[in-house]
C-alpha cells in the first residue's frame, strides 16, 4: 500500500499516532508539509508561526534524512497538491492527526474528505490530544482524558522504519531541501535571537530544564513577567505546534512527581506542589482547545449570545495603539512590546492585554483576534479564542474580570524592571513616577489614550446590565452545560470570591 502522511502540527517523531499508522499500514509512505497561501496570508499568521513551522520542520527533516529517510514540503494550496501527487502517482491512503483549528482549516477538511471519497482514497485521522470529536456528554470528558493521557507512549519508530518514508520521483512539486519560505526571512536577527527554537529537539531540552531546574519556580513565579520567562515551563510553544506530545509532558512531569515523593531532598515539597499545579494547566488547556472543537463558531460568535448586544466604540488609532504598543498605559506597553519581539508572555499579562483592549479600550473581542493571534510565538487556537472570549467576559459563567494595569504594575513588577526593559524612553523615570503616570506624557512617552475609569466603568456598566438579565442567565446555564469545566484531574476545589478588578 502506497500512503501520504499529511504532516501537520504535529512536527515529531515520539508518540506521533498519525505517522505510527502510516508506517505500520504501508509499504511506502510520503511524509510531506504542505505550505498553504492561504495560511500565509490569513491575518491570524505573522512571522512567529513560520519561524515556528520552519523550526520544527527542519529538525524533524534532519532526524529523518539521518535514518536515511525523506520528507518533502509543497506549496500550494492542500487540495490542488494531493490532486497534483494523486495524478503522478496514485495513493491508497492518507493520514493525519485531528486538527482543530479555526474556521478556514475547518472548511479546507471538509474539502479534503470530499476528494478522498470522490478519488477513493482512504482518510485515517488519529487524536493526538485529550480533545474528543463529537462528545456529546461533557460529564465523560475527565475520563476520557485521564485514559488518553495514562495510555501507553507510541515509540519513535526505528531506522528502517524511517527508511519507509520517501519521496517519489514522480512527486517532482515536492521539495527536500530545507523548509524556506520568503516571508521567514523577515524575520530580523533580533528576533531570532530572542524567538524560543521550536524543534522536538528543543522540546526534549525544555521539558528537561523544566522538570530537573526551573520548575521548582513554578508555583507563584507564573504570575509575574519578570519571574514567568524561566519560572514557565516554556512547553506552550512546542504544544501548540506539535514537536512534543501532551501525553509525553504529563507521563514525565508524573514520573519526576514520583521521583520527589521517595526523595529526601528539602525542596521536595516544594517541587511537588509546582509539578502539581503544571499538570492542572495541561487538562485545562485540552479543556479549552475542547470548546472550539465543540463549538466552532465561537471565532465569530460569543458562547453567550446575550452578549452581542456590547457596544465596542474603539477608534482605528487605538486599536493600533494597543497592537503597537503605545497606549500609555506602561505594563501593557511593555507586554505588547515584549510580544513583538519574542513572541511570549505569560497567562497574566495575556489577560491584562485583553481586558485593557476590551473594558479600557472598547476594542471588539472580534477585532482583536487575529491580531492578539499573530503576537503569540505559541498560537493555539482553541487556547486563544476560548481565552480571549472569557477573558472578554461574553461566556457568561466567570466572574467578569477588569484587570487593572495600575495594580498589575504594583503586583507584578513593583520596581518597573520589566516596564523599563521594553519601554526605553521609561528608564530615566522613578519606579513611583511611572506608577503615577496617567494622562499627562513622561518625555517621550505618551499619556493614556483614555481615562481608565471612566471608559473602564462605562464598560462594566455594559456588562453587568447584560449579565443581570433573564435571558442571559438561562443562556449562561445552557452555555455551562455545553461547555463548563467538571471534576478534573485533582479533587483539590478552592472556593473562589467575586472581583471585579485584578
Amino acid at each position: 500500500m502506497k500512503s501520504v502522511y499529511w504532516l501537520k502540527r504535529d512536527f515529531r517523531l515520539l508518540d506521533n499516532p498519525a505517522l505510527r499508522a502510516a508506517l505500520d499500514r504501508s509499504d511506502d509512505v510520503a511524509m510531506i508539509y504542505i505550505v498553504e497561501p492561504s495560511m500565509i496570508e490569513a491575518p491570524e499568521t505573522s512571522e512567529l508561526h513560520i519561524h515556528a513551522i520552519t523550526g520544527a520542520y527542519n529538525d524533524m527533516r534532519s532526524r529523518v534524512m539521518a535514518a536515511g529517510g525523506k520528507m518533502g514540503w509543497m506549496h500550494m494550496e492542500v487540495i490542488d497538491g494531493l490532486t497534483r501527487l494523486y495524478e503522478r502517482q496514485s495513493f491508497d491512503a492518507l493520514y493525519t492527526h485531528e486538527e482543530i483549528g479555526v474556521d478556514r482549516t475547518y472548511k479546507r477538511d471538509i474539502a479534503v474528505a470530499q476528494w478522498c471519497e470522490e478519488h477513493g482514497v482512504k482518510w485515517y485521522e488519529y487524536r493526538q490530544t485529550g480533545v474528543f470529536r463529537r462528545l456529546s456528554d461533557r460529564d465523560k470528558r475527565a475520563r476520557l482524558w485521564r485514559e488518553h493521557y495514562s495510555s501507553d507512549v507510541i515509540a519513535t519508530p526505528d531506522v528502517a522504519e524511517l527508511r519507509k518514508l520517501d519521496i517519489p520521483k514522480a512527486y517532482s512539486e515536492v521539495r527536500t531541501d530545507d523548509l524556506a519560505i520568503d516571508f521567514a526571512d523577515r524575520i530580523s536577527s533580533q528576533h531570532e535571537r530572542k524567538l524560543q527554537p521550536v524543534s522536538e529537539s528543543s522540546a526534549e531540552e525544555t521539558l528537561n530544564s523544566f522538570l530537573y531546574d526551573r520548575g521548582i519556580a513554578y508555583r507563584g513565579g507564573i504570575s509575574s513577567p519578570v519571574t514567568a520567562l524561566t519560572a514557565g515551563s516554556r512547553m506552550s510553544v512546542h504544544l501548540a505546534w506539535g514537536t512534543v506530545s501532551g501525553r509525553v509532558v504529563y507521563q514525565r512531569t508524573q514520573a519526576r512527581r514520583a521521583q520527589l515523593k521517595e526523595s529526601d531532598e528539602a525542596d521536595a515539597k516544594r517541587w511537588r506542589s509546582s509539578l502539581t499545579a503544571f499538570t492542572a494547566r495541561l487538562h485545562w488547556r485540552d479543556h479549552f482547545i475542547q470548546r472550539l472543537e465543540t463549538e466552532p463558531q465561537m471565532e465569530y460568535e460569543p458562547l453567550n449570545s446575550a452578549y452581542n448586544q456590547i457596544i465596542y466604540d474603539a477608534p482605528e488609532e487605538h486599536i493600533m495603539a494597543w497592537y503597537e504598543g503605545r497606549t500609555g498605559f506602561p505594563m501593557v506597553d511593555a507586554c505588547v512590546r515584549c510580544l513583538r519581539a519574542t513572541g511570549f508572555i505569560n497567562f497574566r499579562m495575556r489577560a491584562l492585554l485583553t481586558s485593557t483592549a476590551c473594558h479600557v479600550l472598547h476594542i471588539d473581542w472580534k477585532r482583536l483576534d487575529p491580531l492578539m493571534a499573530r503576537l503569540y510565538t505559541d498560537y493555539e487556537p482553541g487556547i486563544h479564542i476560548s481565552q480571549l472570549q472569557m477573558q472578554a467576559a461574553v461566556v457568561g459563567i466567570n466572574t467578569i474580570r477588569v484587570y487593572s494595569p495600575h495594580k498589575q504594575i504594583i503586583d507584578q513588577d513593583p520596581d518597573t524592571a520589566f516596564i523599563k526593559e521594553w519601554i526605553p524612553e521609561l528608564r530615566e523615570y522613578s519606579p513611583a513616577e511611572i506608577q503615577g503616570h496617567r494622562m499627562e506624557s513622561l518625555g517621550s512617552y505618551p499619556g493614556q489614550v483614555v481615562d481608565y475609569i471612566s471608559a473602564s466603568k462605562a464598560m462594566k456598566s455594559q456588562l453587568y446590565s447584560i449579565k443581570g438579565r433573564k435571558e442571559t442567565k438561562e443562556i449562561a446555564q445552557q452555555v455551562y452545560l455545553k461547555h463548563g469545566s467538571r471534576k478534573g484531574p485533582s479533587t483539590r476545589r478552592k472556593k473562589t470570591t467575586a472581583t471585579t478588578s485584578k
